[in-house]
């Protein structure tokens, strides 16, 4: 039995299932619109599921043939992938159209069982959601690469999730308030009401560090300054009514102390940003190592709302940066959960934490 499982689960089945019924992927371009005649064409999908051996999924020996084999070469099954279409699309309308958190899919359970999977979501430890072996018609190879799967069906889907890891620690300088009182604002937008009530009984904001020196670190591979950055736009997000990056960035090239320190055009900021939305989509994480390159090395995928699947590969790595600085917002996560959004002393000084979560625009 296939336990329940989220939109974001059931979608990348449901990517994994839209392969093997059209064996290729289109690109897309900044606005997430398929290019007319860009694509790219899938042979070989490995599937490696926790505690059971890799299977992979051979395409490219037919035009309606599945060949599942192990990592011998042994064929397994052979499966008729044309009566995929109307079950895939049935199942992209369960997704769709559930209004539960968590859930199962009947259809989906059934072609499980048939292409002899046993989980909806493979394991990795990886970035990758994906591996595949594609045809790449420029260098005329056929590489073997790792794509990450992110959902557009449902709710907007997260790109940097937050944590304690992503939180940025300020120093509360000429505070004249009183600390209780502030801590004790409890309203809708109660970290902007108490980062006002700070800034309106003279406190001064200055950013101290990231919390986690990991995630410091990871960003200063990008840029030295890249944690600074960050923090004047995430202070600025809880200041004003500004949310999406773009917007953001925009007013970090207008903000009188990093300009007067760094001299930099919005031009640069934006591809500082774009460089670090790059890299948390393919591959750093907050909390582990980063060495600078892609986990996720042949892409994202992404599950359009309206059910069509396109790709952004690295030969198109320009439009994908593009669609993330274009289609992301800073967004409030738990303050408790994540332990953010007090004033605090700590040897004799006092600081705010802010915390950093970053989500896809509806």
């Amino acid at each position: 039995m296939i336990k329940e499982n989220n939109k974001g689960e059931w979608s990348e089945f449901y990517a994994f299932l839209k392969i093997l019924e059209d064996r290729k992927l289109f690109a897309a371009d900044k606005n997430l619109e398929i290019i007319d005649g860009k694509f790219f064409v899938f042979h070989k999908i490995f599937r490696d599921e926790k505690d059971e051996p890799v299977k992979i999924y051979d395409l490219s020996q037919s035009d309606t043939q599945v060949i599942i084999t192990d990592e011998a070469g042994r064929t397994i099954k052979e499966f008729d992938s044309s009566v995929l279409k109307e079950k895939t699309l049935k199942i992209f309308e369960r997704i769709r159209d559930e209004k539960s958190r968590s859930f199962t899919i009947p259809e989906a359970c059934e072609l499980m069982e048939e292409l002899l999977c046993t989980k909806v979501k493979a394991s990795s430890s990886e970035k990758a959601d994906l591996v595949a072996i594609i045809y790449d018609r420029i260098s005329k190879t056929a590489p073997m690469l790792g794509f990450s799967i992110k959902s557009m069906i449902g709710g907007a889907s997260t790109l940097l999730n937050p944590g304690k890891t992503t939180n940025f620690v300020f120093e509360i300088k000429g505070f004249t308030g009183n600390v209780d009182e502030v801590n004790a604002i409890e309203t809708n937008a109660q970290i902007r009401d108490r980062v006002k009530k700070i800034s309106e009984q003279n406190g001064v904001f200055d950013f101290v560090g990231v919390s986690n020196e990991q995630f410091s670190s990871n960003m200063k591979m990008i840029d030295t300054a890249l944690p600074e950055f960050i923090a004047s736009m995430l202070l600025d997000f809880f200041s004003n009514s500004r949310k999406t990056v773009a917007d953001l960035a925009g007013a970090l090239s207008e903000d009188a102390k990093i300009t007067t320190k760094y001299g930099l055009s919005l031009t640069n900021y934006e591809y500082k940003i774009k460089n670090f939305l790059d890299a948390v989509a393919l591959g750093m994480v907050p909390s582990k190592p980063w060495d600078g390159f892609a986990k996720a090395h042949g892409g994202y995928i992404v599950v359009k709302e309206n059910g069509d699947v396109v790709c952004y590969h690295l030969y198109n790595r320009d439009e994908f940066r593009a669609y993330l600085y274009e289609n992301t917002k800073f967004d409030a996560a738990s303050t408790t959960r994540y332990e953010y959004g007090k004033l605090y002393e700590k040897n004799g000084k006092l600081f705010f934490n802010l915390n950093l979560q970053i989500r896809f625009l509806k």
